[in-house]
């Protein structure tokens, strides 16, 4: 009777391993097509603010644009403060460039240099000024 519940303990054992394995194995296939179908969508989102910035490179308004991209997306912080430097050099008076230079910056822990850029964002739109108790508050 004790080798009938073992073979009994055995059999069921081997059921559940069948079943989860093939479970297991079809999540972990949906989260990789989950996972490329969203890494498409980041690369698409990427050309296009790329193509923003190919289509008029003397557009400072779309550097800023696709500065603004690469801050939010994934912490690229060194891509997008080279678009925000490009767009201050189209437009040294530019407030939004001169604001968005001074969110990275913060987002990078350069507190320093991020304050001289708020305070140029101001000079050149006073009305950026409400939005620094925001930037402030998180850092």
């Amino acid at each position: 009777m004790r080798l009938l519940s073992a073979n009994a303990c055995l059999c069921c054992a081997l059921i559940v391993i069948l079943f989860s394995s093939g479970c297991t194995t079809y999540i972990e296939n949906q989260d990789n097509m989950n996972i490329t179908y969203f890494m498409e969508k980041v690369n698409e989102s990427q050309e296009y603010y790329d193509g923003l910035v190919a289509s008029d490179p003397t557009n400072a308004t779309a550097w800023c644009i696709r500065g603004m991209y690469y801050n939010n997306c994934y912490g690229q912080y060194a891509e997008a403060l080279e678009s925000c430097n490009k767009a201050l050099e189209l437009d040294p008076e530019s407030g939004i460039a001169w604001y968005l230079k001074g969110v990275i910056l913060t987002n990078m822990n350069v507190t320093d240099e991020a304050a001289a850029c708020f305070e140029n964002a101001t000079r050149y739109d006073p009305g950026l000024a409400q939005y620094l108790p925001f930037i402030v508050d998180n850092t």
